[in-house]
């Protein structure tokens, strides 16, 4: 690695975290509903209309026009949201184009929309959310779309378009229960009779069908949802009987096809029975104490508070207070051999603590990284004593094999009868034959025999291909769409599968919250980790667009401000051709006074505060793409064996044996089979330590402080720290940074050159926005702490009832213009001036001091 360019030292301001007894109030700052021109306007980043220079398509593995290449900077509307009046819509549009954003994916509107924090919502079947046609197995058989919806969604999209914001149009997201419309003719008969009614109608405000119409980036099948990730969680098993008989008979045909006869597919299973034996947990009954020896019982406690003893004939397991992700955890040791069989099973219950929990569970081993060794799931635990058995082929030999309880909430927990045998019992029946179709369906958790374990697999394969190849050519070939197709998401169908339509997705969230009535989140920051980012780098696949079409690190999160700057900025360093915050609004009101749901960010000043630095990292390129690329293979034949044996859809750079790290300084991917592998020369290994530049030089992850990580962006025209300043003074390229004390000890804090004229060196005149944003929350807000990781606003009075609070963050700037050419300004809520801020003159430049007394989050630099 070379040296980083960010210096750091001691300064007079101690960056600690105080105490909020000790800090500044926080004051009222909700970022204004309109869109004037100013220094916090970017919308002429936007080449309006949308489509003015042609289709988006896929050229060389990339979106380009007939202007050249295109990226998105982008949200999402969900539910209601994609249904304003038109006053609202073109409100809506000023705003968005404010902010940068040059795409809108519309999700979530084929359904009503609703849930446990949120009022139902009627979709684009108007009220009540009927679905008239929804079974017709006739796709020509036209759709009665609601009238007063349609025309409101027309209307949003031609004000879009008119502002050069594009539309990511979703075709199904909520109609049918997931999996089922894989299997099922009649609802894919539906999806396709749907997607003709919803994007052949002619928008009376722009003249053109949506198959027409240029200003439709692309289009998304289906969300979150594919057979393989459904099958996995058990979906298909529990499916109704018209639709697991359906899916029997396709199966029974597919078995026919390639063995002909049962002799010869009993043959090729070469199942031979094996009796449970080799008790390994001969203390199972826990009818005398376990040791927690850290050899055979392991009790990893990370932050938690937790006790785990034999009591009244039951491991009992007490957690006081919760812990990080994963933990508290409780290993079992044992030993396994490849591909051999395996049947694990005990019994469990939650005798204290608010409802049910939800617990993972493995056998897996840890040994150089964690790897599973057949069995990963999670385990809903309630009052009453639950059986849970699993049955499974070694993935890999281990003498290190562990049985794991990982994710224990705030309760106590008794477990008993736990096993672990060698051999395993089927329902596997040899009578059943290929020429009666009387062959079973396997059910997802279910031994059966290696070779019909490959087949199912393989026979699951080429149906979901079917549904995706067979809708992506309807929508082109029979509606004559133009925009590029996406399939789903990865994580949920194998990247082979996605890759064959024109682009690839991904989503992530850090922090995700439980969705429930009793939910939680986890309030730690990325930056310590960067975790999420790592993630979607490994996976993207070679040769093909790809986007990042929902991401956010979700509200009451309070470091949200860091997630859109780490995206767009690692996102543009990575080349990647779309990135959308999920989601804009999820509601009908587009004038909230405070935050109302997890992922919206209408009302998060935090986050939308830096919005203009995202678009000037992103979409203006501020931050250039990585000079070199690492590129990880895989082979049909080994991905194809660890999704029969470990069930793992998702297949990053890691399972190719290369550091995820990579992704912080060259341009990483995944070649779908290997030989897609461009053989150019490899990047040298990075020497890894403390400090991570990209090959740009532009960003920087710092680690040097344990726990207290910060991060950087240094361009030409951007600059960004976001992290734990803890003292340090930020050198970026002209521009010193000394953030004082604040709530988290943490800030995020960006400068953008509106125009990209730099920061004023050399006398050059600049209009720079200086963003600095830290804690942020509603009024009232009662945030429930419980523990040092986990928050949560259970109550909906919890949330508060006023308007946005927001926190003043103290920092020194230094500037390398000169005192007398440069003006600073506190910005009100729609970006006006409100008051000038002292600009000192020092040695090579100018000093600012900003800080809570100018009551605001955004401050104008004008240097003349």
């Amino acid at each position: 690695m070379k040296k980083s360019s960010v210096m750091s030292g001691v300064v007079g301001l101690a960056a600690l975290a105080v105490c909020a007894a000790e800090a500044p109030p926080l004051f009222p700052f909700l970022i204004s509903y309109d869109a004037p021109d100013n220094a916090v306007n970017m919308s002429h980043l936007l080449d309006a209309p949308a489509g003015r220079h042609g289709f988006v398509r896929v050229q060389d593995g990339r979106f380009v026009t007939d202007k050249g290449p295109i990226r998105f900077h982008a949200t999402n509307l969900t539910g209601p949201a994609n249904f304003p009046t038109h006053a609202q819509a073109d409100e809506l549009a000023d705003r968005l184009a404010r902010f940068g954003i040059n795409c809108v994916r519309m999700h979530y509107f084929d359904a009503e929309y609703g849930n446990f924090m949120t009022p139902a919502e009627t979709g684009i079947f108007g009220k009540g959310g009927g679905l008239p046609g929804a079974f017709s197995a006739d796709p020509t058989k036209p759709f009665q779309l609601n009238p007063d919806a349609i025309d409101r969604q027309d209307y949003l999209i031609a004000a879009l378009k008119k502002r050069g914001i594009y539309v990511n149009m979703n075709l199904h997201v909520a109609r049918f229960p997931k999996g089922l419309s894989f299997v099922d003719p009649l609802m894919i008969a539906s999806e396709k009779a749907y997607a003709k009614a919803l994007l052949t109608r002619v928008n009376p405000y722009t003249k053109l069908a949506y198959t027409d119409d240029p200003c439709i980036a692309m289009i998304e099948i289906n969300n979150e949802n594919a057979l393989f990730n459904n099958y996995n969680g058990g979906v298909i098993d529990r499916a109704s009987a018209r639709v697991t008989e359906a899916l029997r008979g396709q199966w029974n045909a597919w078995l026919k096809k390639k063995y002909g006869s049962t002799e010869a597919m009993t043959a090729a299973w070469k199942w031979v029975s094996m009796p449970l034996s080799d008790e390994q947990v001969t203390e199972g009954a826990f009818d005398a104490p376990v040791t927690f020896d850290g050899r055979r019982w392991i009790l990893a406690k990370g932050s938690a508070a937790v006790t785990a003893a034999v009591e009244g004939g039951a491991l009992q397991v007490t957690v006081t207070r919760g812990g990080e992700e994963y933990f508290p955890k409780i290993f079992r040791r044992v030993t396994v051999q490849k591909d051999k069989p395996y049947t694990v099973s005990f019994k469990v219950r939650r005798t204290q603590g608010e409802g049910n929990a939800t617990l993972g569970f493995a056998v897996a081993d840890t040994e150089g990284g964690w790897r599973s060794l057949g069995v990963l799931d999670k385990l809903t635990v309630g009052k009453a004593w639950k059986r849970h058995s699993f049955v499974f082929i070694a993935a890999d030999s281990s003498d290190k094999a562990e049985i794991q309880l990982t994710r224990f909430p705030v309760g106590v927990y008794e477990i008993d009868d736990l096993s672990l045998q060698s051999g395993a019992v089927t329902s596997f029946d040899e009578k059943s034959r290929i020429e009666t179709a009387s062959v079973p369906l396997l059910k997802s958790r279910e031994f059966a025999p290696p070779q019909a374990r490959a087949d199912f697999t393989r026979f699951l394969w080429e149906t979901e291909r079917a549904y995706w190849t067979g809708i992506a050519s309807y929508v082109k070939d029979e509606l004559k769409a133009k925009a590029p197709i996406s399939g789903t998401q990865l994580g949920y169908s194998p990247p082979q599968l996605q890759a064959e339509l024109d682009y690839v997705d991904n989503h992530a969230y850090w922090c995700h919250p439980s969705v429930n009535t009793k939910w939680e989140i986890r309030n730690t920051s990325m930056v310590n980790s960067l975790g999420c980012i790592l993630g979607l780098a490994a996976q993207r696949v070679q040769g093909k667009p790809y986007t990042i079409s929902e991401y956010n690190h979700p509200f009451p999160n309070q470091y949200g401000a860091e997630g859109q700057p780490m995206l767009r900025a690692y996102g543009a360093l990575q080349g990647w051709d779309g990135v959308f915050e999920y989601t804009y609004n999820h509601s009908p009101d587009f004038n909230p006074k405070r935050n109302t749901y997890f992922f919206s960010i209408i009302a998060r000043t935090d986050v939308l505060a830096h919005f203009p630095a995202c678009a000037a990292m992103y979409l203006r390129g501020d931050v250039r793409e990585a000079q070199g690329s690492v590129v990880g293979r895989m082979d049909d034949v080994t991905y194809f064996e660890r999704l029969v044996k470990q069930r793992a859809i998702s297949a990053g750079i890691g399972a190719s044996g290369i550091d995820s790290r990579y992704a912080l300084v060259h341009k990483v991917a995944m070649a779908f089979p290997e030989a897609l592998a461009t053989d150019g020369p490899q990047p040298a290994t990075p020497t890894w330590g403390s400090v991570i530049v990209s090959d740009t030089g532009e960003l920087t992850w710092n680690r040097e402080r344990p726990g207290k990580a910060y991060w950087t962006v240094d361009t030409p025209n951007t600059k960004l720290f976001s992290g734990f300043p803890e003292g340090r003074e930020v050198t970026l390229n002209g521009v010193k940074l000394a953030i004082g004390p604040t709530r988290l000890g943490w800030a995020t804090v960006s400068l953008t050159s509106r125009h990209a004229t730099g920061f004023g060196a050399d006398g050059a005149s600049a209009t720079i926005l200086l963003t600095a944003t830290g804690v942020a929350e509603n009024e009232g807000t009662q945030f429930e702490v419980l523990s040092e990781t986990t928050a949560a606003l259970r109550d909906r009075m919890h949330w508060g009832e006023g308007t946005v609070l927001v926190e003043g963050i103290p920092a020194v700037v230094t500037l390398p213009s000169a005192a007398v050419k440069t003006r600073c300004y506190a910005l009100d809520e729609r970006g006006a001036r409100k008051g000038d801020v002292p600009v000192e003159s020092v040695a090579g430049g100018c000093r600012i001091t900003i800080g809570p007394q100018y009551k605001t989050v955004w401050y104008e630099l004008d240097i003349r």
